[in-house]
């Protein structure tokens, strides 16, 4: 039987041997070769050439397809139940089916699981994202996307 001062000598000897021989025979990545001889660059545009965007629809790029057109959703707002004196404020869950060619086929609304309910808005909301153009899809189909608008203070409203 060995004693504890024993096998933790053993250990840290074979953690030494073999974590050493192992540095020496690994070679550093082929991009931090490149970067250490090339010219110095403006920084943001090694992180652009990472985040190139799919050209088939994924959340990601759905998400900031909508995110360009919430103006469109605010002024919906505006003109419809944001009107009246105590106008309702909340939360519309959305489901919009993108066709295979990125075009909006149509868009449902969730009246149970929204806090906001108004009729108007939801005709002007869906006049609006059926002109809406997002990615196609990776394999031709509808694909059904949900998305919800916060139109509360602080969030998608002032």
């Amino acid at each position: 039987m060995t004693s504890p001062s024993l096998r933790l000598a053993l250990a840290s000897a074979l953690l030494l041997h073999f974590g050493c021989k192992k540095e020496a025979e690994s070679t550093p990545p082929p991009t931090a070769q490149a970067s250490d001889t090339a010219a110095p660059t403006d920084s943001a545009a090694p992180a652009a050439a990472e985040e190139e965007e799919s050209p088939y629809l994924d959340v990601a790029n759905f998400n900031r397809t909508v995110e360009e057109h919430v103006g469109e959703i605010v002024a919906c707002y505006k003109d419809t139940a944001g009107k009246a004196p105590e106008a309702p404020t909340g939360r519309v869950k959305a489901t919009i089916v993108v066709d295979g060619d990125g075009k909006v086929k149509k868009t449902t609304f969730d009246p149970q699981r929204s806090t906001l309910k108004h009729d108007g808005l939801f005709a002007c909301m869906q006049e609006k994202i059926a002109g809406w153009k997002f990615n196609i899809t990776l394999n031709g189909a509808d694909s059904p996307m949900p998305y919800t608008f916060d139109l509360t203070a602080g969030a998608l409203l002032p």
